[in-house]
């Protein structure tokens, strides 16, 4: 679940399965214990405007209910990436990179880890055989900043799963120097704005376009930060 404003139950086929409240945050069920293989399975959920949390959350904004962001149902290999962390970093004198790629492995297996620029040339590769860290060293790599936010693309798949991930990865060092916030070495000034996540259409619900919409509205003014609200509790 994308998000559930406020609070919901979640069931199986008439069994309970958990409980989430976070209007802004994914809610996670393993469905795995409660399904019939080759049944039809019944998925069944209850919101509620209102709980405990909703008074952490009351910012000045207007207050609806529901669902908000999509829903998913997936599946996936008992061997997996259970999770990954991608960290990517400079060098002191911002020109080459590094990335240091955090990985969970639910089971035993081979991970391959493959750079991918944006036209789609490889420039890195690693591998990895258990959970834990991976460091890979890019040389030179096009740097990303507010104006030019150039992204590579991490792709890690274990071994015999069909099962790709792909992250997006921008090589940029920020850093705190005196009063000033530095991104690659130099000082950046933030002009920013407050920004809810609200449709005058469908509340909660925002569309691509609108999300669109208001990044090209922000570049227009030249702003360069944003606080999205409301915040995860």
């Amino acid at each position: 679940f994308g998000s559930v404003t406020s609070n919901m139950y979640l069931w199986v086929n008439g069994r309970y399965v958990g409980y989430s409240e976070d209007s802004k945050l994914e809610a996670e069920f393993d469905l795995t214990p409660y399904l019939k293989p080759g049944q039809k399975n019944l998925i069944a959920f209850q919101v509620f405007r209102w709980c405990d949390g909703t008074y952490l959350e009351d910012q000045d904004f207007f207050r609806y209910s529901g669902v908000g962001r999509d829903c998913y149902l997936y599946a996936r290999n008992k061997k997996r990436i259970q999770d990954i962390r991608v960290t990517p970093d400079l060098d002191v004198a911002y020109q080459n990179g590094s990335l240091a790629v955090n990985l969970d492995l639910k089971g035993s297996g081979k991970v391959d880890l493959e750079l991918i620029d944006a036209q789609g040339k490889q420039v890195a590769t690693a591998t990895a055989n258990k959970s834990g860290l991976v460091t890979m060293n890019v040389e030179n790599p096009k740097k990303w900043s507010a104006e030019t936010p150039y992204l590579y693309t991490l792709r890690a798949s274990m071994q015999g799963s069909n099962e790709v991930i792909p992250v997006k990865v921008g090589f940029r060092k920020i850093e705190l120097k005196g009063d000033q916030i530095l991104v690659n070495g130099k000082a950046v000034l933030f002009k920013g704005a407050d920004r809810h996540e609200m449709d005058p259409d469908g509340g909660y619900v925002v569309s691509p376009e609108r999300m669109l919409q208001d990044i090209q509205i922000m570049k227009q003014f030249n702003l360069n930060a944003s606080t999205y609200l409301p915040l995860p509790g």
